[in-house]
Order: C-alpha cells, then sequence, then structure tokens
C-alpha cells in the first residue's frame, strides 16, 4: 500500500532557488516549541497520512559561539520550510560568523525533489555546514525524482535516517510545549517506523524497479540462438548515475514502451534531474542490445551538449550488426566519445549483483565468455571498417579541394 496525502505540500509546489532573496530571510511564524497536538498530529509516521499537507521542521544549529532552536512550517503562498530556513541560515548565521556549523532537523515529511536539490546545492558550496535529518514520513517515496533528491542530499554528506520511538521522545523533549509530561507513543508506531525506514535504505541503495532473474537470464543472455521455445528477446537497459565524489545518485532498469527505446526514456530521465553543469558525473549502462542507429544519434547528440557527463555503454550483444545502417550507430558513438563496450563475465556478474533481484551468484551460461570475445571482434572489425572508409572519405574531399 502506497502512502498518500489529499494534494500537494502547502507552498508553490516547485521550489526555486530564491531562498536567499532578503523577503525569505526570517522563518514566517518561526516559534520556540510545537504545541502538543500539533505535533502528534504532523509527526504521526503512519503509512497513510491523510489531510497532512504542512511540512514541520524542528531545527537546531549548533556552532563555535552560537545556538539556536525552533519550530517552522510551510507557508501558503510561501516558498518551503526547508528552503525558508536555508535563507534565515544564510542570512543570520553564516553572514555574521565563520566556523563549522553542526545542523539537525526533524521533519514531518522527507523533502521533495525541488527541495532536496537546492539544499544539496547550498551544502556543496558551504562545506563548513553539516546536516542530519530525522525523517517521521517519507514524502511520494514511489516518485524516481524524490528517490533522486533524498540521494543528492546524501552524496553531499547529509545524515538521513527516519525516526523512530527514540527520535520522537528526543523531539518531544526538546521542542514540545509538553508541560512535563511523557511522549506517549501512538499505536503501530515501531511497525510504521520499519516500514519508512526499510522505504528509505532501499532508495539510498537505489533498489527500486530491479529486473527478476529469469528475465535477465532470458534478455541479456548473449548465445546467438536459445534453445527453443522461448519468447523474444526485448530491450532492456540498466543504468547507475554516479556523483562528481563516486556516490549513487540515480539506478533502475528500462524497457522498450509505446516504441519508445530504452536509451530515449533514459535520456528524459536524466534531463529532468536538472544536474549541475558545473559536475562531473558518470552514467554507467548495461545494455541487452546494442543501439539502433536513431538511439545512437540521440545519445550522441546528448553526449555533446553534457560534456560533464561521462557515459559508458557496455552491451550483451550487437542490434543486426550485419547490416550497415546498424553499424553507422556504432561508428557514431565511437566517434563521439561514447564508450562502447562489449559485455563479458565480469560485467554480467557486476550487473547481475546491482540490478537484479537475486538470492543467489551469476548463474553464467555455457560459452558465455566465448560469446563475449566474438561480439567484442566483431564490433572491433566494425569500428575499423567505418573509420577506413571516413578516413578515405576524408582523402578523397582533400584531393578534390586541391
Amino acid at each position: 500500500m502506497q502512502p498518500w496525502r489529499s494534494g500537494e505540500r502547502t507552498g508553490p509546489g516547485a521550489a526555486s532557488p530564491q531562498h536567499r532573496s532578503p523577503q525569505y530571510s526570517y522563518f514566517q511564524n518561526w516559534t520556540t516549541h510545537l504545541d502538543e497536538e500539533n505535533f502528534y498530529f504532523n509527526f504521526c509516521n503512519l503509512k497513510k497520512a491523510k489531510d497532512r499537507k504542512i511540512t514541520f521542521l524542528c531545527f537546531q544549529v549548533e556552532g563555535a559561539s552560537t545556538f539556536s532552536k525552533g519550530v517552522s512550517s510551510n507557508q501558503i503562498g510561501g516558498l518551503h520550510v526547508e528552503l525558508s530556513f536555508l535563507s534565515w541560515f544564510e542570512n543570520n548565521l553564516l553572514s555574521h560568523a565563520q566556523g563549522q556549523y553542526q545542523v539537525t532537523w526533524y521533519l514531518s515529511w522527507s523533502p521533495c525533489c525541488n527541495c532536496a536539490q537546492e539544499v544539496a546545492k547550498f551544502l556543496a558550496t558551504n562545506r563548513n555546514v553539516k546536516l542530519t535529518i530525522f525523517i517521521a514520513r517519507l514524502y511520494y517515496p514511489e516518485r524516481r525524482q524524490n528517490q533522486v533528491g533524498l540521494r543528492q542530499l546524501v552524496s553531499q554528506g547529509v545524515m538521513m535516517k527516519a525516526m523512530s520511538l527514540q527520535d520522537f521522545s528526543q523531539c518531544w523533549e526538546v521542542f514540545v510545549d509538553n508541560h512535563g509530561s511523557m511522549f506517549k507513543p501512538w499505536e503501530n508506531l515501531d511497525e510504521n517506523y520499519s516500514w519508512q525506514a526499510g522505504n528509505l535504505d532501499q532508495i539510498l541503495r537505489g533498489s527500486w524497479n530491479l529486473l527478476k532473474e529469469e528475465t535477465f537470464c532470458l534478455h541479456f543472455n548473449n548465445q546467438r540462438r536459445l534453445p527453443k521455445p522461448h519468447p523474444r528477446r526485448r530491450w532492456y537497459l540498466c543504468y547507475q548515475l554516479m556523483s562528481p565524489r563516486g556516490d549513487l545518485l540515480d539506478k533502475g532498469c528500462l524497457q522498450s514502451k509505446k516504441k519508445r527505446h530504452p536509451e530515449i526514456r533514459l535520456i528524459c530521465r536524466i534531463l529532468s534531474m536538472r544536474l549541475d553543469q558545473a559536475q562531473r558525473y558518470q552514467l554507467c549502462c548495461y545494455l541487452s542490445w546494442s543501439p539502433c542507429l536513431q538511439c545512437a544519434q540521440e545519445l550522441e547528440k546528448f553526449a555533446s551538449k553534457h560534456k560533464n557527463l561521462g557515459v559508458h555503454i557496455y552491451t550483451a550483444r550487437l542490434y543486426c550488426h550485419w547490416l550497415r545502417y546498424f553499424q553507422k550507430g556504432l561508428y557514431l558513438l565511437w566517434k563521439y566519445q561514447v564508450l562502447v563496450t562489449v559485455m563479458g563475465l565480469q560485467e554480467f556478474d557486476d550487473c547481475w549483483k546491482i540490478f537484479v533481484d537475486q538470492e543467489k551468484p551469476f548463474p553464467a551460461w555455457p560459452k558465455l565468455q566465448q560469446c563475449s570475445d566474438k561480439i567484442q571482434n566483431r564490433l572491433d572489425r566494425i569500428l575499423k571498417v567505418w573509420s577506413l572508409n571516413d578516413l578515405n572519405d576524408a582523402l578523397s574531399d582533400l584531393s578534390l579541394r586541391q
């Protein structure tokens, strides 16, 4: 059962980089404590949290010569509370005193994708700020963009965890006007915590949308012919995107859908992440079939426009390699420095461990490496022939100009 709530988070929806604007240099309705009723209602870690649209943030800032704490929430027509905090923090603390800062957040909802990206950028610029986030509930965890946002935060050194009974008790003691009373756990708190923590762990490890064992062994099998009867082998693409620091930002498995090859779907997915153009990223892809000419052309255009993204393609088989039409696609990728390598035993094993929902070691089929070597030799010959043809054409063109 997926968590849900009625409507999106309070605020304009898309968090913008205007968090440094003077008009947002303070928290709206910033208080030192939260009343008991608000805490119990908004921080309850339900799997299905109806009518809880507002995100509450309890914060604590510790520095060499400063200590601050408080509670705030999203306001209608204002920025999300995470960005409002950044504006206040930058204008009131960072601009007045240097040194190391330890910031702790207790959030009723995890950050949306836009807020996560902005916070990650802020931390990348301000290395003297360390952030720890305790989350009561995950905000639409099935949405890939939200998953990517949380991984971007972790890639910038953010410590993130779901709130346990101990964390709720700590938040109660520090931030709730409790009149000296003890925190009373609600029903199923521990069960809900296990559910939230398990989902968060899956997101941070990127283990959503894995392939089944039989799917991988059929569609990535590099033998020329499979024993009959067997279904048609389709286009599958497994990918992982790494941050400049080598942390996992995103990973997934795609297949052809509605006449769109997975390469095109991947390009659209990467573009939606709005990666920082000033940072260097690595994209590693494992394909069941090498790209067709149209997909190769789109990949070449994409790579040429995004020089900060290194792309390496591993393919199990070459698609219609005997036709010059498809050979041209392979040559274009090589010519414009998009690496294409045939998968060997090591690559199959790596792909199995990363992208397959498996409970056993990779079951290598007979003559796997022999098939791989033959396909790699075939690819090398194609690239060599096309390179010579390209060189001959260039020489002919030069002679005609003289």
